[in-house]
């Protein structure tokens, strides 16, 4: 699946998710008031940042006309060029341009001291569809909490019931000792290999939710170490294997550390994974600069796939080596994707049958 690095604006501006309406404005740090286009020229919303600079409340404003919070004046500083404060609103809601005004605003020492308003007029269409973006972001998300909690709860279930069946079997192949028949045998050690590989799935499903809904802490991460951390781990797991593992120095991320690393162990597992019938296995870990901006990569010599079937990869239960000889569920390259996407980037793999492959992915970088 060809990186679409040169297209990744575009990708963006596609998917850019709607924002909060409401919370964005009043968190904005701009003096922003919004006032209904009727003759009274109702407030109906102000943003924290004009509430701390006219020490109002949003209580005291909403609902109240502009002109009862600002009265009308006909001359001194306030007038700024224009017959009134109604007439430059006026103006604009009549011409769709920008027009201003100042208007006196006392502090708390009884000073008085003078505020620019600028005009602009709002298509409520746009701010009605922005609302119903809002909405629906939002509906998404209290659907994709509960969809989280009933996975936990249900997995969690599962994986009871599965050791139950574990401890049952044990318990039988126990009680019944040497008398057991070797077909009988055969079949305990089938089941135990079954709720084995059901309790990976469980945990694969687990780890998935929880890249999309754990909390986010970014920091500056050392990839290259996190790497290697990754590599003598495998090697543990695995005295037998001889691979040769290079991993490029100074790669650093600005990252969540935790979810980075599910990230580096399932794609360095898997290169692992797919070399075990090559005597000469190795493993790439190291990153390039592509328009600025990096990109890493994790490289093996490994059985490839055919590219084909690429746009499989990152669906969750999609194997593409059904292969006995290679253990999985399907879980993890979804569980990656997800992990990528949170931090701003995007991942995409080359491969060829027999010729090994390789997993390309990049990270939005460290705030200016």
């Amino acid at each position: 699946m060809a990186s679409p690095l040169r297209s990744r604006e575009k990708k963006r501006a596609d998917e850019a998710p709607a924002l909060d309406f409401e919370l964005l404005f009043r968190s904005a740090p701009s003096l922003l008031l919004v006032l209904d286009a009727q003759p009274a020229f109702t407030i109906l919303d102000a943003s924290d940042a004009y509430l701390r600079v006219t020490h109002e409340t949003r209580e005291r404003l909403v609902g109240r006309g502009f002109f009862e919070v600002f009265p009308e004046t006909e001359s001194g500083p306030e007038r700024t060029g224009v017959a009134s404060s109604r007439a430059a609103l006026e103006r604009v809601l009549t011409s769709r341009m920008g027009d201003g005004f100042n208007s006196p605003v006392p502090d708390t020492d009884g000073n008085v001291r003078y505020i620019l308003h600028r005009l602009d007029a709002m298509d409520p269409d746009m701010v009605r569809r922005a609302r119903e973006r809002d909405e629906a972001v939002l509906q998404l998300e209290r659907t994709s909490e509960e969809l989280d909690a009933f996975v936990q709860s249900t997995s969690q279930g599962l994986q009871t019931s599965l050791r139950a069946i574990d401890s049952f079997c044990r318990l039988f192949e126990k009680m019944r000792g040497a008398s057991l028949d070797e077909g009988v045998r055969r079949l305990l050690m089938r089941i135990a290999s079954q709720v084995n590989r059901m309790d990976t799935i469980i945990e694969g499903l687990l780890g998935l939710s929880r890249s999309g809904r754990s909390h986010m802490s970014r920091r500056r991460v050392d990839v290259s170490a996190a790497a290697r951390r990754v590599a003598d781990q495998l090697k543990v797991r695995s005295p037998g294997r001889a691979v040769y593992v290079h991993v490029m120095e100074g790669m650093e991320a600005w990252a969540d550390e935790v979810l980075l690393g599910m990230v580096l162990e399932q794609l360095v597992s898997n290169a692992w994974k797919f070399t075990r019938m090559r005597p000469d296995a190795s493993v790439e870990i190291g990153a390039t600069q592509v328009g600025g901006q990096t990109v890493f990569h994790v490289r093996d010599n490994g059985v490839g796939f055919d590219m084909a079937a690429a746009d499989k990869l990152f669906t969750p239960f999609v194997r593409l080596h059904a292969s006995p000889e290679f253990d999985g569920h399907g879980i993890g390259l979804a569980t990656v994707k997800r992990i990528i996407e949170r931090h701003g980037g995007e991942i995409w793999a080359e491969a060829r049958p027999g010729e090994g492959a390789a997993f390309h992915f990049t990270l939005s970088g460290a705030p200016r």
